[in-house]
């Protein structure tokens, strides 16, 4: 009996411990702040960053745009009412609206119920973009529903080189740069017309795992050196001899004839 009574004893302590832990809790009361998602979290795999990459360089000829989303984040709780935040062009951007990027709408909102906006961007694919990179600079500024407590935080120590909060730089040109896994013994001479027409054959259908050695290993590159021969042999017999932009013939590295 005396251990019932003990341990009903010790239930209503926990229980009236847990009550006014409960009572102690402090929900957030801070500034309701905003500041780009990733330079906080790493999103879709990509590491926390205040810059994002884009390239039109593996992407097929005929497609001439690429929306990207940029997420915005609220600090705090949700509030039951639309917030729209301030968003801002840095002049430093060298890329120019209504020509290399549109934005699909200005509503930048943060929605009633929610911490996480999205801001999207159309990149416009143009032609002076295959020997050049634009930048496209962002910055959150305060208004009547945020503030920007977080500016930046010092990344490097030695060098001084910070991180923003409130600033995100997309950077995106139309340059094609030889992949990684491109070894010219089996690939031979790298060219567009061929990275593309190897894509077509082999059906490759991700062009940038070309530029991922994990991805296309070094047996993955000598099949598609021998098949690309294979083919080529093949169009050149039946008289449709395949040539590079230049005016060569196309050929497989030395390695796979």
């Amino acid at each position: 009996m005396k251990k019932k009574v003990y341990i009903m004893v010790m239930m209503l302590a926990f229980f009236a411990a847990f009550v006014s832990c409960k009572k102690d809790l402090k929900t957030y009361d801070g500034v309701d702040g905003i500041y780009f998602l990733n330079a906080m979290v790493a999103v879709n795999q990509n590491p926390v960053n205040d810059s994002t990459i884009v390239s039109f360089g593996y992407v097929k000829p005929e497609k001439k745009d690429s929306v990207f989303f940029l997420a915005v984040r609220a600090a705090g709780a949700p509030a039951k009412n639309d917030r729209e935040f301030k968003l801002t062009i840095d002049p430093s951007s060298t890329a120019v609206e209504g020509t290399h990027y549109n934005f699909l709408n200005r509503d930048f909102v943060i929605r009633a119920n929610e911490t996480i906006g999205l801001i999207p961007v159309k990149l416009n694919r143009t032609a002076e973009m295959s020997g050049k990179a634009f930048m496209l600079r962002l910055k959150l500024e305060e208004n009547a529903n945020f503030k920007t407590p977080m500016q930046d935080v010092v990344v490097n120590s030695t060098t001084g080189k910070k991180r923003s909060y409130v600033q995100h730089s997309i950077w995106f040109d139309d340059i094609l740069r030889k992949p990684k896994s491109w070894l010219d013994g089996y690939l031979g001479t790298f060219s567009r017309k061929k990275l593309f027409l190897m894509a077509e054959i082999a059906e490759i259908k991700n062009l940038s795992d070309l530029d991922n050695t994990t991805i296309t290993t070094i047996p993955k590159t000598i099949y598609y050196g021998t098949f690309m021969q294979r083919y080529l042999n093949e169009m050149k017999a039946a008289g449709k001899t395949i040539y590079e932009d230049n005016g060569s013939e196309m050929i497989m590295g030395p390695s796979v004839q």
